[in-house]
C-alpha cells in the first residue's frame, strides 16, 4: 500500500533563504522571496536593481515602523510568537504592528530597546 504523497500544508518546509544585498556600502539580509521578482538570468545585461524597486511592495504593505519591526524580528531569526514573548505582547498585536494596523507605542518601543539594544525612537511614528 502506498503512503501519503502530499505533505501536510503546515509541515511543508518554507524557503527561508537570505540574500545579502549591498546598498550604499551597507549590507542587508533580505529574504529570497522578496527579491525573486527581480531575479535576472546570469547572461542579463542588467547588473543591479534599485533597492527602492525591491522594497516598494514592502513600503505599500507596511508602515515604516512596521517594516523596521519586522526587519528586526527577521534579523534576530525569530518567529512572531518568540518575538512577542520577548517583549511581552501577544502575537496578534505584533502582527498588527508589523502590518501597520496598530501603532507600536512608546512602552512597547522601550521594551524593544531594552531587549534588542536598538533606539526606541525608530519605532515611533
Amino acid at each position: 500500500m502506498l503512503g501519503h504523497t502530499k505533505t501536510h500544508h503546515i509541515k511543508q518546509k518554507k524557503n527561508n533563504a537570505l540574500i545579502q544585498l549591498n546598498y550604499n556600502g551597507a549590507f542587508y539580509l533580505v529574504p529570497e522571496q522578496v527579491l525573486q521578482p527581480y531575479k535576472q538570468p546570469a547572461c542579463s545585461s542588467i547588473d543591479t536593481v534599485s533597492a527602492k524597486d525591491v522594497f516598494a511592495k514592502l513600503d505599500r504593505e507596511h508602515t515604516r515602523s512596521g517594516a523596521l519591526l519586522k526587519g528586526l524580528r527577521c534579523r534576530e531569526n525569530m518567529t512572531q510568537v518568540q518575538f512577542a514573548k520577548k517583549i511581552d505582547i501577544t502575537q496578534a498585536n505584533l502582527s498588527s504592528m508589523e502590518h501597520g494596523r496598530r501603532a507600536i507605542g512608546r512602552d512597547v518601543a522601550k521594551r524593544i530597546q531594552s531587549v534588542f539594544k536598538v533606539d526606541y525612537r525608530y519605532f515611533l511614528e
